[in-house]
């Protein structure tokens, strides 16, 4: 995230990038997305004080799906050509506690005998799926070489708090290693050292007309056995493989798991019309904060904060973005990278948290002296998409002369001038040709923006 205290100098070329920007549709919200009009964002100032949410408001959001990151490295050693041990690509499954995978001292389903003996994970896929206590299944695309880690992402819930995964050491019978029923992490993080197993289904016989990993290259070979689930005791060099090369000491991974905070795109279109060379109005870059209570950047009806002016008069983000990244409620501050022509989208994403479920943004519309908008302690949804149409916004913080002296945007190109003003946020009366901007150019009618959201985690 970039914290420029700059003035925003691209917008004197702005003519030029509207003219060579592309635009992007418009993300379409679903048949079943909201939509409203925010003409009163309905917030406080910055030096206001920021309320809490209730407790039952905090509880409420608790209840909703979780996301979790899961790395799972391999620990054991690389010793070449694909050794010690290959993993094949996991299964992993969230749950509740009526599913097991499996059970050490327990004989190995056929579906996790086929993943132990030859990686086929189908049949546990749909094992785990089938289980009326799974939330989600999640299936790993690509190996984890000795030494490497792979990243996945999965979902549960509050009663869905178990976590499963399976995956072969390739260069085995059928050794496998995974969890079983693990309890997920509440909050923050939680690492498993997990071991190798032995499915109990095929003999141990390291051949290498019976392996089907690097070290052999013979899938669907091998001899049935009817044993059970028990401590792998490694590459034991009873057969053509070498124990320096291809066996291990110890755990063969570690697995962690990590809480992920919820997260939203958003998605920002701007309505003006695109009349050429810029107009009628270019947004600048937005800053948008995640946060606890119903304020963070604006109040209609109330005077604009200074770093708020700057962003309105001149498109200079620095200072609002540090006031945010001050504040004791704010958990995410972003800022945009460009500006958004007319007719154009720009998509962003932002995280929360249990208590930060309010989300807050500001935008210069560039051909103004003062003018700006967005939203201010707008509650993001639980689920789904929400879409609301934007007003437009004078800070009262510099006089709309319309003049191209006083003006940064494509218009005049005139940054850090203007008449000094002290009034209060009030709704933008637009162009009205009072001065050097001709309305039909520069001037818009109803919302000049609309605002998409929807949960993506």
């Amino acid at each position: 995230m970039r914290r420029s205290l700059l003035l925003l100098l691209p917008l004197l070329a702005l003519a030029l990038i509207a003219a060579g920007c592309g635009t992007d549709d418009p993300a379409s919200p679903p048949s079943t997305s909201s939509e409203s009009t925010l003409d009163d964002a309905g917030s406080f100032d910055l030096a206001e004080t920021t309320p809490l949410l209730s407790e039952d408001e905090e509880e409420d959001f608790d209840a909703s799906v979780r996301s979790y990151e899961i790395v799972v490295e391999n620990l054991t050693p690389n010793t070449g050509d694909g050794g010690a041990q290959v993993f094949s690509p996991p299964v992993i499954a969230t749950h509740d506690r009526s599913v097991r995978l499996f059970r050490v001292g327990h004989r190995a389903s056929e579906a996790l005998a086929g993943l132990a003996e030859d990686a086929i994970n189908g049949p546990v896929i749909d094992l785990l799926s089938s289980a009326p206590g799974t939330h989600e299944v999640v299936a790993g695309d690509g190996v984890i070489p000795p030494g490497a880690s792979a990243r996945y992402e999965i979902r549960g819930t509050r009663r869905m708090h178990r976590l499963s995964m399976a995956f072969m050491l390739v260069n085995t019978n059928d050794g496998f290693s995974g969890l079983s029923g693990a309890r997920l992490p509440r909050h923050g993080e939680r690492s498993f050292l997990v071991r190798a197993y032995d499915a109990g289904s095929e003999a141990n016989t390291e051949l290498q007309s019976d392996i089907p990993g690097p070290c052999c290259g013979s899938p669907g070979e091998g001899t049935p056995t009817s044993g059970r689930i028990l401590p792998h005791r490694g590459i034991l060099g009873v057969g053509d493989l070498d124990p320096a090369k291809w066996g291990w000491d110890g755990p063969v991974a570690r697995v962690t798991v990590r809480v992920l905070e919820p997260m939203w795109e958003i998605t920002l279109t701007n309505l003006t019309p695109d009349t050429g060379d810029g107009g009628a109005q270019v947004f600048s870059p937005p800053v948008i904060a995640t946060h606890r209570g119903r304020s963070a950047i604006f109040r209609p009806g109330h005077r604009a904060s200074e770093a708020l002016a700057g962003l309105a008069e001149d498109a200079l983000n620095g200072p609002l973005v540090e006031s945010l990244q001050s504040r004791r409620g704010v958990f995410q501050v972003v800022e945009g990278d460009d500006v958004v022509p007319p007719g154009a989208s720009a998509s962003y994403r932002v995280e929360g948290n249990r208590r930060a479920t309010r989300l807050s943004m500001a935008f210069m519309l560039v051909n103004t002296n003062d003018g700006f908008s967005g939203v201010s302690g707008l509650r993001l949804p639980r689920s789904g998409r929400k879409t609301w149409h934007l007003s437009a916004y004078d800070a009262g913080s510099e006089a709309n002369t319309e003049l191209r002296s006083d003006i940064p945007g494509p218009c005049c190109g005139s940054p850090g001038a203007g008449t000094p003003t002290h009034e209060r946020i009030h709704a933008h009366p637009g162009i009205r040709g009072v001065g050097d901007l001709d309305p039909a150019k520069w001037g818009w009618d109803g919302p000049v923006a609309e605002l998409s959201i929807v949960r993506v985690r």
